[in-house]
Order: C-alpha cells, then structure tokens, then sequence
C-alpha cells in the first residue's frame, strides 16, 4: 500500500492531481491507515498506470472514467 505522497511521487503527479482524481470517482484509494492517511493498493496503483497511459495519449479525464 501506498500513501498519497508515494502515488504521487511514483507517478510525477501532484498530490492535489490525486485528490482531484478522487473528488470526480476517477482513482479513490482503497483504505486509509490509522492516521487517516489515503492508501492505495496494488489495483489502484495498476488503475494509476492505465491513466497515466491515456493521458499521455491525449484522452480527457470524462474519456478515461468511460473506459475506467
């Protein structure tokens, strides 16, 4: 499992990119730890790899939620 930070970091994304995300249902982390803290799974982590594929290949975010 991954913090918000370490997505973010892993994939050159801002963590505010990844809240975003969230807010819109695009990648919603899969628990939170006992500090409250975003975490997410090996899945969401696969989920992050297909965005970052499709956005880099010039679909919009409404685009990529369709094929998600």
């Amino acid at each position: 499992m991954l913090t918000i930070g370490q997505l973010a970091k892993k994939f050159s994304r801002s963590r505010s990119t990844l809240l975003y995300y969230d807010s819109i249902g695009l990648l919603s982390p899969s628990g939170r730890s006992g500090a409250n803290y975003r975490l997410y799974s090996d899945n969401d982590i696969r989920t992050m790899e297909k965005i970052t594929g499709y956005r880099k290949a010039g679909l919009s975010l409404d685009a990529i939620a369709r094929l998600l």
